[in-house]
């Protein structure tokens, strides 16, 4: 797998984590359920699942696993946005989002056709991130939204302390109860909060094991709020649909989506 990474501009560095090219000849591995959402720009032929070819452009927002369909040629260029940030770039609600692989015509229509003709007319990967983030910005004038509760800082408080902190402490910083946080949070982001931290947890085990390069993952999931070894293999099946064992095998370890910060 060769993976270039581009930073995004201070513009967009608050919603865009990074840019990255992913070129390889073997298939992508499992994809765990995630917090972020991608928006992938196919080079070559896109992805498939269950022999259905998805778009050109498509976003990806993984919430369950995910199994794409072997692929000898893989090439694209994604976007990785931080956990919740794309709302501010579309009207459509997270729940239309979630799980499903929408193109950037159904995201947003003749804009969405005219950016994926831009691109198709250009080289160099450079000049599409270009384009790609004057489109964003252009986007983001439109569509920021305008909130009476602090949903960014919210969010960023749960995911860097999923292990700590309580969801009637957010509501409480958020001056709404618990039950108006729980709705509120839904139908913000498509899952719940509970939810959102049972994958930010997999999500940050996961991502220690496989950049460790270690199969001895006990310590780190007892670290990251697991209260045992049992405990930790009746979530991550819960939640991948295979066991740990299964997951964190020796090609995993250098295939897989987990990056250190830039």
């Amino acid at each position: 797998m060769v993976k270039t990474h581009y930073k995004p501009s201070k513009y967009l560095s608050s919603y865009v984590d990074r840019y990255f090219v992913c070129k390889q000849n073997i298939g992508l591995p499992l994809i765990l359920p995630g917090t972020g959402l991608e928006l992938l720009f196919h080079l070559n032929k896109p992805l498939s699942i269950d022999g259905v070819s998805l778009p050109k452009a498509h976003t990806i927002c993984p919430r369950t696993a995910i199994q794409f369909d072997h692929n000898n040629h893989i090439e694209y260029l994604a976007v990785r946005f931080k956990s919740g940030a794309f709302r501010h770039f579309t009207s459509i609600p997270y729940f239309n989002i979630v799980n499903q692989y929408l193109s950037v015509e159904d995201i947003w229509s003749i804009d969405g056709k005219q950016l994926s003709q831009q691109l198709n007319d250009l080289t160099l990967i450079e000049e599409k991130i270009k384009c790609i983030e004057i489109f964003l910005l252009k986007k983001l004038s439109k569509y920021k939204s305008t909130e009476s509760v602090h949903w960014n800082a919210s969010l960023h408080q749960l995911y860097r302390e999923f292990n700590s902190i309580s969801f009637l402490d957010l509501a409480l910083k958020c001056n709404i109860s618990y039950r108006q946080y729980e709705r509120n949070f839904k139908q913000k982001f498509g899952i719940t909060p509970k939810k959102f931290q049972r994958i930010t947890r997999l999500q940050k085990t996961a991502k220690e094991v496989l950049l460790n390069k270690t199969d001895s993952y006990l310590h780190i999931a007892l670290d990251n709020g697991y209260y045992d070894q049992s405990h930790f293999i009746k979530e991550f099946k819960n939640l991948s649909g295979i066991t740990p064992s299964e997951y964190f095998i020796k090609d995993n370890f250098s295939n897989h989506f987990y990056y250190k910060s830039i």
